[in-house]
């Protein structure tokens, strides 16, 4: 874990920093998810997944809407 791990993942375990309330746009912004991978992620988890859990989830580009 490092020193800016805040949060834990509900899916891994692993420690991270969410940056949903940080000044600056959360890095996972940056990840397009589609709406049905979302959705199930809503219903499955009640907080934020780390990158490392988020970016295989990334849906193709035809499919894919913001975080």
């Amino acid at each position: 874990m490092n020193d800016d791990a805040t949060d834990i993942c509900p899916r891994c375990g692993a420690g991270f920093h969410c940056g949903v309330n940080d000044a600056a746009p959360c890095a996972c912004t940056t990840i397009a998810l589609s709406a049905e991978t979302l959705a199930e992620l809503r219903a499955t988890y009640r907080s934020c997944l780390c990158l490392r859990c988020l970016a295989p989830l990334a849906a193709d580009k035809k499919k894919a809407g913001p975080v």
